[in-house]
């Protein structure tokens, strides 16, 4: 099935009607905490992680806490061996994250945070209490501590599996965001968008070990050193300092070390179990899975049944997102902008799925990670799977236009798209029982983000073995800077060849019998504007 106009319209519309502007409930975060603790029966140390993983789909949460992004920054190096990606390097690398996840989770729970999402090399998590404008630098406190703790947590790892050895770069901001869900209850997806989320996430990117502050957090810290990029880098004593403090969170008062001490063993004792013989957890198995992907059940992918196929990885971020929502926090117009978010989401993954066969790993904030193939039981079809992987692209562009159509307020928005092809692990990471992790983790779904996240919003990228693996037109049309403005259905289908180009020369006017002939046409070239 190939992308339709109208069928994209018919859903678009379904989706607005699924979950009406008028239908967003938008409370305070205090206000939801409370009706969690009453009508769910939550105790007051438990409602606080409850809470969020549970967030009615009708409901928007305003929050003012502190983001914290933690960026494993060794990950690249553990993806391959001797720069080639095999079966032991991934499962390497799907080891060396569950361990971290695992660690992060220990810590988290320690620190009663909330943990929102793992995705690949990085982790997110947000400190909500103690809550109140006047406890913003108590939030920060207990988010760097959090951080200090963390990245003595992941040297001591190191130190002791020399596999999982990696440096840790730490972005933290605060300030109020708005906390959704759109998952569906098997996969869920709590969700921050604002400022503090997406700034503590570019404080955390590069290989630079450290703890980051955004400017806003270390005024509430009271901490005064020189701004260097917008951002404030912990000295290695101030950071060390925080380990001998103590924390109080939930009303209970302990140092941190403590803290991580404690986190520590539960770490190790897993370890421990996993290699005894009569329980832990399962040793990594992969097996090729026959496309297409769009029926994968990550429930049925522990470890021992994992996938491991080529594919191509796709990323496609809403443009100009954080700005929008910062607008509609200041200007009241939360319901409408989260209305618009579940269908600008939910449209990306319909256009993934059921028109192209591929399956959504996650939603990460505005932006879906999915992943597509073509082929057969025995193997993957490299060049099928980027001419769909292509066209793929260009159904979300247009759907994504018809969004900016149909609903207010978005037609500020762009669509940045990266796609990359190689070898890639799937499966879940068995953390937390429901809320065990679904890991796509290799270096095409590492490139594919990279080479989203150098497109404007209105521009589509292939990484250097996609571009490789397309087919000859697709080549040439991404020939300069591997980037190609527009790329919408109309244009996948000239450069496929399943509809004639208005812009090109192609003879037919002499001609008419030639008017389809690939070699008669110009290429299409990337930037251009016409």
């Amino acid at each position: 099935m190939a992308w339709n106009e109208d069928r994209a319209r018919q859903r678009i519309a379904k989706f607005m009607e699924s979950v009406p502007e008028g239908d967003i409930k938008v409370e305070d975060f205090r206000t939801f905490l409370n009706e969690a603790r009453v009508h769910k029966g939550f105790a007051v140390d438990t409602a606080m992680r409850a809470a969020l993983l549970d967030i009615p789909r009708n409901r928007a949460v305003t929050t003012n806490g502190v983001h914290v992004y933690a960026n494993l920054t060794d990950f690249n190096d553990v993806l391959t061996d001797a720069g080639r990606e095999t079966p032991a390097s991934h499962q390497r690398a799907l080891e060396f994250l569950h361990a971290h996840y695992r660690a992060c989770d220990e810590l988290i729970d320690e620190f009663d945070m909330q943990r929102v999402d793992f995705h690949g090399s990085r982790l997110h998590a947000v400190v909500l209490s103690p809550d109140g404008a006047d406890a913003e630098g108590e939030r920060v406190r207990v988010a760097v501590s959090f951080a200090a703790a963390f990245r003595e947590m992941v040297e001591r790892l190191g130190d002791d599996h020399p596999n999982f050895k990696t440096g840790v770069c730490v972005g933290i901001d605060s300030g109020p965001a708005v906390a959704i869900d759109s998952g569906r209850s098997d996969e869920r997806e709590p969700l921050f968008i604002g400022s503090p989320a997406n700034h503590a996430a570019k404080l955390a990117d590069g290989d630079a070990e450290g703890v980051n502050l955004s400017n806003r957090a270390a005024a509430a810290l009271g901490q005064n050193a020189d701004l260097f990029n917008g951002r404030v880098l912990l000295t290695e004593d101030a950071e060390r300092g925080y380990l001998g403090q103590e924390v109080i969170t939930a009303n209970v008062q302990r140092s941190v070390n403590e803290r991580l001490e404690k986190a520590y063993a539960a770490v190790t004792a897993n370890f421990e179990m996993r290699k005894s013989k009569d329980g832990g957890e399962a040793v990594f198995h992969f097996h090729h899975k026959e496309p297409p992907l769009k029926d994968v059940d990550y429930a049925d992918h522990p470890p021992s049944n994992a996938i491991r196929m080529d594919l191509a990885s796709i990323f496609a971020d809403v443009d100009n997102f954080t700005a929008y929502i910062d607008g509609a926090i200041a200007s009241g117009r939360i319901a409408e902008a989260v209305a618009n978010l579940h269908v600008i989401r939910a449209e990306m993954g319909a256009v993934l799925r059921d028109d192209f066969g591929g399956r959504k790993v996650r939603y990460i904030g505005d932006c879906i990670h999915g992943l597509l193939a073509e082929g057969d039981k025995a193997q993957t079809d490299a060049m099928a799977t980027m001419k769909s992987s292509v066209s793929a692209a260009a159904g979300l562009r247009s759907s994504f236009e018809l969004c900016r159509e149909m609903l207010p307020g978005t037609e500020n928005l762009g669509l940045a798209i990266g796609i990359e092809f190689g070898s890639t692990p799937i499966c879940r990471l068995g953390l937390r029982g429901e809320a065990s992790v679904r890991a796509a983790a290799s270096k095409a779904t590492c490139v594919s983000e990279a080479e989203q996240r150098r497109c404007e919003g209105h521009q589509t990228a292939l990484g250097e073995r996609a571009l490789r693996e397309s087919p000859a037109t697709v080549r040439e049309a991404f020939s300069t800077d591997r980037i190609l403005d527009n790329l919408d259905v109309e244009t996948a289908e000239v450069l496929f060849g399943t509809m004639p180009s208005p812009y090109l020369n192609t003879g037919a006017e002499s001609d008419p019998m030639r008017a389809h002939e690939p070699e008669a046409a110009t290429p299409m070239r990337a930037h251009d504007r016409r």
